[in-house]
């Protein structure tokens, strides 16, 4: 099913449209709540890794924040800080490799969530079906893995490590560093629309 064949109106949904199209627009509508109560609740409670993590930056001197198990600026740039101190990729994300050389155990928390519509703001796909959008996630990530610049999920969903890669690629291919899909950026990546 090919969602991007309608245009969204502020009153709803979409006008003096054929019946299939008001079905695919209830359809999308009931894909964006079940995608927003799906990552509600890791936003809701404090992660064991973050909060142990936060605690043993704390006593080695990077951290100054509150101890609160939520990944947040101060959190990510003390994560940097240690990053750089132990000679670790500097991701400012709590990675594996930053969770084993501060001996913590756990896993690492999953990537902060992305929306679609702000990757694709100001781009020709910002009005294309969530399955036109997916589609191109996913297949940027296939590119931007293939040169060099993302080591993340191929999985179709936007994440702060390809928002990170991207900006990376835009900045090497001499592009404004938006870390959203423009149309510089697709045609760079050879993701533009036929």
């Amino acid at each position: 099913m090919d969602l991007g064949q309608f245009v969204l109106s502020p009153a709803g949904p979409p006008l003096a449209y054929p019946r299939e199209n008001r079905y695919r627009f209830r359809m999308f509508q009931r894909l964006a709540l079940a995608l927003f109560v799906a990552f509600l609740p890791m936003a809701l409670h404090a992660d064991d890794s973050v909060l142990a993590t936060q605690k043993k930056l704390t006593q080695l001197g990077f951290y100054k924040g509150e101890s609160d198990g939520q990944m947040g600026s101060q959190t990510s740039a003390a994560i940097r800080r240690y990053q750089i101190a132990e000679n670790l990729k500097v991701t400012g994300e709590l990675n594996r490799q930053t969770l084993e050389q501060l001996g913590i155990k756990g896993s690492a928390p999953a990537p902060a969530y992305v929306a679609i519509a702000d990757i694709f703001k100001g781009g020709p796909y910002i009005s294309a079906g969530p399955e036109m959008q997916v589609s191109v996630i996913r297949q940027a990530q296939k590119n931007l893995k293939l040169l060099g610049y993302y080591n993340g999920p191929e999985d179709g969903m936007p994440n702060g490590g390809l928002v990170s890669a991207l900006k990376i690629w835009q900045k090497s291919a001499g592009f404004r560093q938006s870390g959203r899909f423009d149309e510089n950026s697709l045609k760079g990546l050879d993701l533009m629309p036929n």
